[in-house]
């Protein structure tokens, strides 16, 4: 298969199943949110936010490793990968132990005696967070395995195993709504055991069909490679834990400005955000093992042009559901979880905000990820994304409500992608009009004109089903022809063209 073929068909899938698997999703949480009740449904996210050094660590062991196995698959030398292999799950059957062994006894006493907890719920949360850390260990140990999935750009497969986890997660929030004991418990309990299933499958399929991931002893400790691998992932580390602590220490303050029940709409925008992150995922992660294939194989001109496009094409794939949703959030958030939480309107509108500005400059933290070359940009983007912290902190102080909390992603957002933009430049010497010509300017065009004609069909009926549907529909009607008009280039349009009458033939 050419790999503009693979591109299209694996982004396809992914885009496929985020839709199907965000629709479980956001109408799972309202069975989750009824069941709970606000005050748990809110622990259960500070919570988690708990555990936020082994998500971080887990999000950049992946990146690396993935980097450097399609790296490796771009010059086409398979001892190599299965070396880069070995020493990847070293490292990960040893580290998330030692981080464990420091996170477990400190986090334990965060629960206790720092955050705002009932006194009642406070045994309940420290045995959920021992068992949030359970699905973080059996996540880390499996990252070489999903990465090569990745690095191999077997997204399809990814796909559908994501997509059972969904239906199983939504099998498990509708028996949520029947259980008489502790929900908070069960329901913590069920998300782990699906995690633990569909993770050891992922595993066992892995080591059957790459025979770069059989076990060599041999090849466990290469300095060399320990040392490539842990350098690129503390580094990325430090851009990754940028946006990580933003959102779950943005959540921990919240909890000790405004108490539980507040950490329940920012628990629900954090879910519409995450779908959304789902959704532009999908060609992220088609797009990114591409991306470092070839630089590997040399080809930096196309790589640097794939990367371009990623930052248009991402943006537009999140605006087709975004604008509809942020013209029509009060009346989606009723239909779906009935008596949605005080904030979370807003706070859901400016999360989605903060995703399309992320977007505008995605594809160009790809290309910098597969050149290697992270140190700046990684020290840039993390220092700026922490600033949302401090700027946090200051609007509650101020007696700002808890919506001013998206109104400072929103401006932090916009800094990072400025400063990815910089970099971009200074690594590969790209002017800054290709980004404003080529993704920001037909991006606004598209837009504005979606913003305009979504904002019409609203104001012609009452809130109801019938003008939610006429939103989205002239919304994606709008997109598609201005994306067609005026963010597709003529070499784009003519391959579109060739690729649908290849399909239909």
């Amino acid at each position: 298969m050419k790999p503009s073929t693979r591109m299209v068909t694996n982004t396809t899938a992914t885009y496929a199943r985020s839709i199907l698997a965000g629709g479980l999703a956001l109408f799972s949480s309202r069975w989750v949110l009824n069941s709970l009740g606000a005050t748990d449904f809110g622990l259960f996210n500070v919570v988690g936010s708990l555990i936020v050094f082994l998500m971080v660590f887990n999000e950049v062991m992946a990146s690396s490793a993935s980097r450097h196995f399609a790296y490796a698959i771009g010059q086409g030398d398979i001892n190599e990968i299965h070396k880069w292999f070995n020493a990847s799950l070293c490292i990960h059957l040893f580290l998330p132990c030692v981080l464990i062994a420091i996170g477990w006894p400190i986090a334990e006493y965060v629960v206790r005696n720092v955050l705002n907890i009932p006194p009642a719920r406070i045994d309940a949360c420290v045995l959920v967070f021992r068992i949030s850390l359970i699905s973080a260990f059996v996540n880390m140990v499996a990252i070489p395995f999903v990465a090569m999935f990745n690095a191999k750009q077997r997204i399809v497969e990814i796909a559908f195993w994501t997509l059972l986890h969904a239906v199983l997660a939504f099998i498990l929030a509708w028996k949520l709504t029947s259980v008489t004991y502790d929900r908070l418990i069960f329901y913590a309990v069920g998300m782990v055991a699906i995690h633990f299933v569909i993770t050891s499958i992922k595993i066992s399929r892995a080591i059957i069909i790459f025979k770069e991931c059989r076990l060599q002893l041999g090849m466990w400790l290469d300095k060399r490679r320990f040392k490539e691998l842990l350098s690129f992932a503390t580094w990325t580390s430090i851009g990754r834990s940028g946006g990580t602590l933003r959102n779950q220490g943005s959540g921990i303050l919240i909890n000790l400005y405004f108490g539980p029940t507040t950490n329940a709409a920012y628990g629900i925008a954090n879910q519409v955000s995450v779908q959304a992150a789902a959704l532009s995922a999908a060609m992220m992660g088609a797009i990114s093992p591409e991306l470092s294939a070839r630089e590997g194989r040399g080809q930096r001109l196309r790589m640097l042009d794939l990367a371009t496009r990623t930052c248009r094409f991402g943006t537009l794939l999140v605006m087709v559901f975004a604008i509809p949703f942020i013209m029509e959030v009060d009346y989606i958030l009723q239909l779906w979880l009935v008596n949605p939480p005080k904030y979370a309107s807003a706070l859901s509108q400016l999360m989605i905000v903060t995703f399309i500005v992320d977007k505008l400059s995605a594809g160009y933290m790809l290309a910098v990820h597969a050149s290697g070359k992270i140190i700046g940009y990684q020290a840039t983007v993390g220092i700026v994304l922490l600033m949302t912290l401090p700027l946090v902190w200051l609007f509650l102080t101020l007696g700002l409500p808890p919506a001013s909390v998206g109104i400072a992603f929103v401006i932090v957002q916009v800094f990072c992608s400025i400063g990815r933009v910089i970099w971009f430049r200074i690594l590969f010497e790209v002017p800054l009009r290709t980004w404003l010509k080529k993704v920001v300017l037909p991006c606004l065009n598209v837009a504005t004109l979606v913003f305009f004609v979504t904002a019409v069909s609203r104001l012609t009926l009452s809130p109801s089903l019938t003008r939610l549907l006429l939103v989205c529909t002239t919304g994606f009607a709008t997109m598609i022809l201005s994306s067609w008009l005026f963010a597709l280039s003529k070499d784009e349009r003519k391959y579109i063209i060739t690729l649908f009458r290849n399909v239909v033939a």
